[in-house]
């Protein structure tokens, strides 16, 4: 076959541009004009699917159709000894056992209206906390606060020497303490809340006391509830260290050896520490957020202590991160088998630390010391919520944007940060309320639910981790999320949702009933990538599966004398379109040219175009827009394309510099 010369010119001519996925998710970093094709500028309401194609997002229903006077502050799944399971909600200031009908109060605890509760489930418990309140524990029937007690006071009688004593020039003093089931006391305290001690003159050093008659007597009042008492001495007034304990309110100093590693403490644990945030790393319950003590995390003891007892001659203890600084604790997790803590600052900085414990043997007794260390600096955490667990790594959010906590690759026991959140680090950046920011991982998706504006999230950035993908933009967020499994085995993804819980799922197309509206926007794209010439446009295609409802198509481009605007535009309504299209004029765009026959469609692949007009189809740069707003509005884009030939005008002498 002879081909004439013209036909040979427009084959070398022809242009053909083609998106087939958006594997890479939205970038707001990079201008519109300078994405590749595997990026959108825009995906609403949408996420990606099968190898990187944009759908729909799942909407949401109410799970239970109960509801509460106020949001509510926090619910979690509790599993019960029998293995069935219930869902446990914090709201209006109280605890319920909630259904998809009904909701049950459980009695017994009383929580602040509005402030964040966090679950952690233990040892067949769980723990409530939220930082204000007394820590509470739900055992699947009844739920208890832990009661304090009182400091020790000293009952007046002064201390007294032993028989083998007398005054003289060595003094020493002493700090009581009591010990409940739950913690311990601080010592003593006099009217104006500074700690009391006793000290008394002797004319012997105590190392070199005959038990016998050489002893320091101390006495002091019954404290309701005490299950013993906490001794400590020292040689240089307000040094004291822990020397013994005992069961009664008397006690004889004989002059053994103190614990340098153990010191009084300068709070209350009796009630348990209020913090906002626990964890569980080592056989120990953590916890960190007491606004009290910021700088402060807790733990418990090991055995008999597990999860219960957080004395420090209990095996528990606390460390202080940095004390008096500018830095507070957020929260921690358990992360290759040590306790890491995640602390903030008003600049976003923060760090990350890691909490060993060591055992420390001073004679026969045998002490657990914290030895913290800072492993990370200048990116800690701004939320505790927003700590997640994702396959071998941690994600967590920072005003900054969101970081990955893992290993240094290739380098053993060394931890390392990057940011994830890179190509949409402007949309985070201008986020608000970061500190209620709330995480989410399910089946290979972060789901960040976020402030637009001050209070709780009201929008959701997704990260495809597959993918290494963002959506940046689902118009409502929860203020928690978490996995509850039903009776029958079956996992729903819960939210709250103000004074509601809803289910989130793929089955549903509406938020609670009400449309939203999904859109899709590619990058604008050169049609030649010699950008100073032009695209003469024949045909733009759209391939779409499943498509439902009324979906919208817009196409825009930037001409020879005009900037990007909207050349052609048309609805794609599968129910009652035809398999050819051969639809009249809309304006200056024809869709097809072809008759064919009613049907209905739910197709593989469906597959319509856009043909331009001679007037608008000459174009240095194209657009894309795919977009419903109804219920029934939905589809899976599987592609879009241009056919094109390449055509050159010449720079106006306006444009010359």
């Amino acid at each position: 076959m002879i081909v004439s010369p013209r036909a040979r010119l427009r084959d070398k001519r022809k242009v053909s541009l083609v998106i087939d996925s958006s594997r890479k998710g939205v970038s707001t970093l990079v201008s519109e004009t300078r994405l590749d094709k595997d990026y959108a500028k825009e995906l609403t309401n949408m996420y990606l699917v099968e190898d990187g194609v944009a759908t729909k997002r799942p909407g949401t229903a109410v799970w239970s159709t109960v509801t509460f006077d106020d949001p509510a502050d926090g619910f979690s799944e509790f599993t019960k000894a029998d293995g069935t399971r219930e869902l446990i909600v914090v709201a209006s200031g109280k605890v319920w056992r909630v259904t998809t009908t009904t909701k049950t109060e459980i009695t017994g605890a009383t929580f602040t209206i509005g402030t964040r509760c966090q679950f952690i489930q233990y040892r067949e418990l769980l723990y409530i906390v939220n930082g204000v309140d007394s820590m509470a524990v739900y055992n699947g029937t009844d739920i208890d606060v832990y009661t304090g007690i009182s400091a020790p006071a000293w009952d007046g009688t002064p201390l007294t020497r032993g028989a083998g004593l007398s005054t003289g020039n060595f003094t020493y003093y002493y700090q009581i303490t009591a010990v409940n089931d739950v913690g311990e006391t601080a010592p003593a305290v006099d009217g104006g809340g500074d700690f009391i001690e006793k000290s008394i003159a002797v004319d012997i050093v105590r190392e070199d006391w005959d038990e016998a008659d050489e002893y320091i007597q101390l006495d002091w009042a019954d404290v309701a509830g005490a299950t013993r008492y906490n001794i400590y001495v020292t040689d240089v007034s307000g040094n004291e260290y822990y020397l013994d304990t005992c069961t009664t309110s008397t006690y004889q100093d004989t002059g053994g050896p103190a614990n340098p590693f153990q010191v009084p403490p300068d709070a209350d644990t009796t009630t348990a520490p209020k913090v906002s945030h626990l964890w569980v790393s080592n056989s120990r319950l953590w916890g960190a957020g007491d606004p009290t003590k910021p700088q402060r995390v807790y733990f418990t003891g090991t055995g008999p202590s597990e999860g219960t007892n957080w004395a420090v001659g209990a095996g528990g203890g606390r460390a202080d991160l940095q004390s008096g600084s500018e830095f507070t604790t957020v929260g921690g997790i358990d992360f290759q088998n040590k306790s890491h803590v995640f602390m903030d600052s008003a600049n976003g900085d923060g760090s990350i630390w890691e909490i060993p414990i060591e055992t420390e043997t001073v004679l026969t007794e045998t002490f657990d010391v914290p030895t913290p260390k800072k492993i990370i600096s200048a990116i800690g955490c701004s939320s505790a919520r927003s700590i997640v667990y994702v396959e071998n790594d941690i994600l967590y959010f920072n005003k900054k944007g969101v970081y990955v906590l893992g290993n240094e690759p290739n380098i053993a026991n060394v931890l390392r940060t990057n940011e994830l959140s890179a190509s949409i680090r402007p949309d985070i950046i201008a986020l608000s309320s970061i500190d209620k920011v709330v995480a989410h991982y399910q089946e290979g998706k972060v789901y960040f639910c976020v402030s637009s504006t001050t209070g709780e999230p009201d929008k959701t950035i997704v990260f495809d981790r597959e993918r290494s993908a963002w959506i940046n933009n689902w118009s409502i967020g929860f203020s928690q999320i978490i996995d509850f499994t039903d009776s029958s085995n079956v996992t729903h993804l819960l939210g709250i949702h103000g004074d509601h819980i809803d289910e989130i799922s793929s089955s549903f197309q509406a938020d609670d009933g009400v449309a939203f509206t999904w859109r899709y926007k590619s990058p604008r794209l050169p049609i030649v990538k010699d950008w100073k010439k032009f695209g003469k446009v024949i045909r733009a295609y759209i391939r779409l599966r499943n498509a439902q409802g009324n979906i919208d198509i817009t196409i825009s481009g930037t001409g020879k004398t005009a900037q990007l605007s909207s050349i052609a535009s048309s609805t794609i309504t599968p129910g009652n379109s035809n398999t050819g299209i051969g639809w009249d004029l809309l304006g200056s765009v024809q869709v097809g040219d072809t008759d064919g026959v009613p049907t209905f469609f739910s197709v593989e692949s469906l597959i319509k175009y856009l043909r331009l007009s001679s007037t608008s189809n000459v174009l240095r740069d194209i657009q894309w827009e795919v977009s419903g707003d109804s219920v029934g509005d939905s589809c899976v884009i599987l592609g879009l394309m241009i056919d094109a030939v390449s055509t050159e005008y010449p720079l106006a002498l306006s444009d010359q510099i």
